[in-house]
């Protein structure tokens, strides 16, 4: 349905004209991305012209001083795959994009993402029916079949505890046969970019690195203490490794139950601001939660275009 309301915009003076008629152009906007190839990513952007990209730092200044944010946005990669971030960072290099990377650090440490091991999962487990682990209550006795496992711990991964989503991946985990299993978890999984190659390319003013916590979890299951570790600790280490300071915070899965109450005021201590993953622009937002609008590999330059009119 989008792609057929999509097909008007192909034409790049009716999204300017629609931009206008609906005075979004005056309003900027931050875009997020995970993972897509960087020939997509350029066309993109490049559809989105005559507004143009501009550092995160100043898109937020900007708007937090009341000045003109018009036909400007902010472009952010989320959780530092090491493919993602070398072909971004080539084709921002080429075309003088600023770009920032939001990093969980403990992935970058060698800690395979959650989401990572639910897809895994997905792909090594055989089919079947399958019992949840002894210890938790809430599934005591209860069977799932493949299908409606998968959907269970995706539901999980974005409002339970890193020791509860642990348990439960690593039990599944064990599940596959042992030639599938742990071992061959590692290489199945993209790497991430690495320390050494972040302190190279952080010499490029136009490449940013900012804090996506250390474990990836939902920040809303986290104590104040273990947010409080979450959000130093990550922006500690990539500070150490960039030598520049680490101003924005990402909140993992971004949406409003995976956020929470008390992470904003937790952020608000050590950073300048907070980006989520609830659509919208900038203009009169929380800095400390910050709409973006996300696009994907599969989003045609007419999609693009209609997602930021909409929003």
């Amino acid at each position: 349905m989008k792609n057929i309301f999509s097909i008007p915009l192909r034409f790049g003076i009716l999204f300017n004209a629609c931009e206008n008629i609906l005075r979004k152009s005056s309003e900027g906007y931050i875009i997020s991305w995970h993972d897509l190839p960087a020939e997509i990513f350029k066309s993109q952007v490049e559809s989105l012209y005559p507004s143009e990209p501009i550092p995160l730092e100043e898109l937020i200044k900007r708007n937090k001083a009341g000045k003109s944010t018009k036909q400007c946005f902010a472009i952010t990669f989320d959780d530092g795959v090491q493919s993602t971030v070398k072909n971004i960072s080539e084709v921002s290099k080429k075309m003088n994009w600023p770009v920032t990377f939001y990093l969980p650090t403990g992935y970058l440490n060698g800690d395979n993402l959650p989401y990572q091991k639910i897809q895994f999962i997905n792909e090594k487990l055989p089919e079947g029916n399958y019992t949840i682990p002894n210890n938790s209550k809430r599934f005591e006795k209860k069977t799932f079949n493949k299908k409606d496992l998968i959907k269970l711990l995706i539901k999980m991964l974005y409002v339970e505890h890193f020791n509860v989503m642990n348990i439960f991946l690593d039990y599944f985990i064990k599940k596959i046969p042992n030639n599938e299993n742990n071992n061959s978890l590692k290489k199945w999984c993209p790497k991430p970019i690495s320390w050494n190659e972040i302190e190279q390319l952080s010499r490029n003013p136009n490449l940013s690195f900012q804090s996506h916590s250390v474990s990836h979890t939902a920040v809303s299951s986290l104590t104040e203490k273990e947010l409080q570790h979450e959000m130093s600790k990550s922006k500690e280490l990539i500070e150490q490794h960039t030598n520049k300071k680490v101003h924005s915070f990402c909140y993992p899965y971004g949406n409003e139950k995976s956020i929470g109450k008390l992470a904003p005021k937790i952020a608000a201590k050590y950073f300048d601001s907070g980006t989520t993953l609830i659509r919208g622009r900038i203009k009169n937002s929380d800095p400390f939660y910050l709409p973006r609008i996300d696009l994907y590999e599969n989003d045609s330059p007419n999609t693009v275009r209609l997602k930021v009119v909409l929003n």
